[in-house]
């Protein structure tokens, strides 16, 4: 009997070891694998140094632009005195002019702004109105170029321009009398004296508010391009400070 119980005990033992281990190896089966281990990033690419082009300037050309400058301001100021000085002399004025103008041009070569001129371009009779806002600031087209020959038409507003230009605040620049500028001053893009003219029979025409409060407006001076007439209003020493071109007829 005793040999029994011992037998029964031996094969609990047994059964419930069996058991223990199935389980374990069913929790073993049941847990999740542990996550794999990123792998370290590799460093990011040193950054390519900058290397930065430093123009140096010529010693030369800065010199040359100096002198340039220099004797721009001269001739200008002999231009422009202050009005209690002796006037220089309408000679005097017209060389100065002149040489100031092609200081200017040889300004403009030495430097590196490559800055176009008026004179250096020629519109077509579609593109001159763009033209003239881009490269006459003080000259306002207010019709359609489409009757005139359009290098014919800008020579004349590329005077107007420039008397335009010598007029600002200078007491002695013949304000206002743009046909006086182009027979008296010198000015190598001026008009020949008996192109302006003053039309006899006063027309009207339209012009901006700022020139006439009405927007009409009697204009008898003209330029004569060929067979046409290019009417004009100058409003430089006006609001607008501009030379209106108001009629071509």
């Amino acid at each position: 009997m005793r040999l029994l119980q011992t037998l029964l005990a031996f094969v609990t033992g047994a059964i419930a070891a069996i058991m223990w281990l199935e389980r374990q190896a069913a929790g073993d089966r049941s847990r999740p694998a542990s996550p794999a281990q990123p792998e370290p990033a590799s460093p990011p690419p040193a950054p390519e140094p900058v290397v930065e082009q430093v123009e140096v300037p010529d010693p030369e050309q800065e010199s040359r632009i100096a002198e340039l400058e220099a004797e721009l301001a001269e001739q200008r100021s002999l231009r422009t005195p202050e009005p209690g000085e002796a006037h220089p002399g309408v000679d005097a004025i017209r060389a100065a002019r002149t040489r100031a103008l092609e200081l200017e041009r040889q300004l403009l070569q030495q430097s590196d702004d490559g800055a176009t001129r008026w004179f250096d371009v020629s519109p077509s009779a579609d593109d001159l109105i763009e033209a003239a806002i881009e490269y006459l600031p003080q000259v306002a087209v207010r019709v359609q170029p489409d009757s005139i020959d359009p290098s014919d038409l800008w020579g004349v507003l590329g005077a107007m321009q420039e008397f335009a230009a010598a007029s600002g605040g200078a007491w002695f620049e013949f304000d206002g009398d743009f046909a006086r500028w182009c027979a008296e001053s010198g000015h190598p893009h001026a008009l020949d004296p008996d192109v302006p003219g003053t039309d006899e029979e006063r027309p009207t025409f339209a012009v901006e508010a700022k020139v006439n409060r009405s927007g009409q407006m009697i204009v008898p001076t003209f330029v004569a391009i060929g067979e046409h007439r290019c009417y004009y209003v100058d409003d430089v020493a006006g609001e607008t400070g501009r030379m209106h071109i108001v009629g071509l007829v």
